[in-house]
């Protein structure tokens, strides 16, 4: 079968939805479908047209607007591509998904519609019009869709965007492999982490939805002098000596597209808590199970539905490593089905603490074995279920 899929960032570029679309079209490869990419040349330095066991297009970008583009180039390879092609998949969000789709549904193909999460972009009178415009434009891409994928009912029953079109819904859990580790690169990011007793882990771009500065305000609570074990509050007397022994380590681009302000406010708070915090910058997906190996705990401190999963906590999971997740809709369905952690409230540094303390004062309270992790988010499932709506009957 020949599919195209759609998506605004695909590889190079490192988010939770890129991660996705690169390990869609790798298995479907895999089941011997024929996959192209149809994605924005995001850096000029990228090729137009590149072939791997999958190929990618990429149309030239007129003007970029926040995160998104806008393109003429897109519609013209929009056609072209869509016509060869027997299935459209779309990865939404994406500002231009609908024109594809409605190439598609014009010439009679399948589409398939990824809503992998919702927007929601801080506030002010700019943003406010930007995510009004992308969605509409997911909107008119979810109802020209014949199926609509995503990650879990949870997420699925609290989404505004997918209560009109709740028939056409399915939620299956992201595609997910079990990570490995390398034991030169487990030494490697230990030598940059330094000395410490503690390491909170965190697996994520520098995005204002990712909520890292609560974890960053929850640092003095993580320090205090009061704490003793099994006391809710602080770490620093019971399992650390000095300041320096805990260490908030995030692994993931540091300078994302269209966060710059954030990526100020982040940088301010670190030069308070300098001490405490380890960036080590973009790692390659395939070494992430080396991170993993080198944390006590995951945090995953997300603050609103741009959140709609958190691949790396299963993937942490699979590592044996315990995550904090935030109380959100999808992102705390990996916790609730594995008992792997604890959920806290959004927003709320003294909780989180206290959250990430009774973690790492009951690790074997919170671990469970590989095997039972794998079969709750089954990789082989993911693409048996995927394959019957490729195949499905309009």
């Amino acid at each position: 079968m020949n599919i195209i899929c759609s998506v605004t960032y695909f590889d190079p570029y490192i988010s939770g939805l890129s991660i996705y679309a690169k390990r869609l079209a790798e298995g479907l490869v895999n089941k011997n479908d024929e996959v192209t990419i149809l994605t924005m040349q995001h850096d000029i330095r990228l090729p137009l047209d590149e072939s791997k066991t999958y190929r990618i297009i990429r149309a030239v970008p007129l003007v970029k607007i926040h995160k998104g583009f806008l393109s003429f180039d897109w519609i013209v390879k929009s056609w072209q591509q869509v016509r060869l092609h027997d299935v459209l998949i779309v990865h939404l969000p994406q500002v231009e998904g609908w024109i594809p789709a409605l190439f598609a549904r014009l010439l009679g193909k399948r589409v398939i519609s990824i809503y992998h999460c919702e927007v929601v972009l801080p506030n002010g009178l700019f943003n406010t019009i930007i995510q009004i415009i992308l969605e509409i434009a997911n909107t008119v891409t979810l109802l020209l869709s014949h199926v609509v994928v995503t990650y879990t009912k949870d997420y699925a029953d609290h989404s505004r965007l997918l209560r009109l079109v709740k028939h056409k819904v399915v939620a299956i859990y992201p595609p997910i492999p079990t990570p490995k580790a390398s034991k030169s690169l487990v030494l490697k990011y230990k030598k940059q982490i330094g000395k410490s007793d503690v390491v909170i882990g965190v697996a994520a771009r520098i995005a204002h939805e990712k909520g890292i500065e609560y974890l960053l305000e929850a640092i003095p609570l993580l320090l205090s002098s009061r704490a003793k074990r099994g006391d809710p509050v602080g770490i620093a007397s019971s399992k650390t000596s000095r300041n320096d022994r805990i260490k908030i380590v995030i692994a993931g681009p540091i300078d994302p597209v269209g966060e710059e302000a954030y990526k100020i406010k982040i940088m301010q708070l670190v030069k308070k808590y300098k001490k405490q915090v380890v960036f080590l910058g973009e790692i390659a997906q395939e070494n992430m199970g080396s991170f993993y190996t080198c944390i006590d705990v995951l945090v995953v401190p997300s603050i609103n539905s741009t959140e709609a999963f958190g691949l790396v906590q299963v993937e942490a999971m699979m590592m044996g490593v315990p995550v904090v997740a935030s109380d959100l809709p999808g992102v705390r369905v990996p916790v609730q089905k594995t008992g792997m952690g604890i959920v806290v409230p959004i927003k709320n540094s003294l909780v989180l603490s206290q959250a990430i303390v009774g973690v790492i004062m009951n690790p074997s309270f919170y671990k469970k074995s590989v095997k039972e992790v794998t079969q709750i988010f089954s990789y082989k499932q993911f693409f048996m279920k995927f394959q019957q709506f490729l195949q499905a009957n309009n």
